[in-house]
């Protein structure tokens, strides 16, 4: 049966009424707090702008002269390592050749002389026999230093001891400064 009379609409509950209003004010809240932000963000970096043109035009003076002293004293420092390192220092020949020598085995000159990277050594030296040449000889195989070894003019000196000429290859390595 159709009804005359209309009924009244039913009502929401509280609740649901409460949780829309509340929702509609938390996206306004949200857009909001979306352009304050978005404005502060803006003002702050300007701010920060601003502060950073004035710390660069109070220290300019004082931290340029620092700088120029500062890079000078950098390429000093470069400078004398590349001297350092480039340079060679003769003098441990000598402390070598004193290390792997045999007691019996005398020097009896140096000649020295650069092929390359490589430095040549010709010694002429005197040996009491051909026992202790041989030893000498395998002292010399032994060290890592030597690159290459020759032996020449072998002959039976004064007094019975052996003569000899000795010719050695040494790596730039033992030239470094230590």
């Amino acid at each position: 049966m159709v009804e005359i009379i209309p009924k009244p609409a039913p009502k929401r509950p509280l609740w649901l009424e409460i949780l829309f209003y509340l929702g509609i004010t938390l996206i306004i809240i949200v857009i909001g707090a979306y352009f304050g932000l978005n404005y502060l963000y803006k003002k702050d970096t300007q701010n920060i702008k601003s502060l950073e043109e004035q710390i660069s035009k109070v220290k300019t003076p004082k931290e340029s002269a620092l700088k120029q002293k500062l890079t000078e004293k950098e390429t000093k420092i470069n400078d004398f390592s590349a001297l350092l390192d480039g340079h060679r220092i003769d003098s441990n020949v000598f402390s070598f050749l004193g290390s792997i020598c045999h007691p019996r085995v005398r020097f009896l000159s140096l000649n020295f002389s650069k092929s390359g990277e490589d430095f040549k050594i010709e010694i002429p030296g005197e040996a009491e026999s051909y026992e202790t040449l041989h030893q000498q000889l395998l002292i010399l195989k032994a060290e890592k230093l030597i690159k290459e070894m020759k032996l020449s003019g072998i002959s039976i000196g004064k007094e019975g001891k052996i003569n000899f000429g000795l010719s050695l290859t040494l790596g730039p390595e033992i030239f470094k400064f230590k």
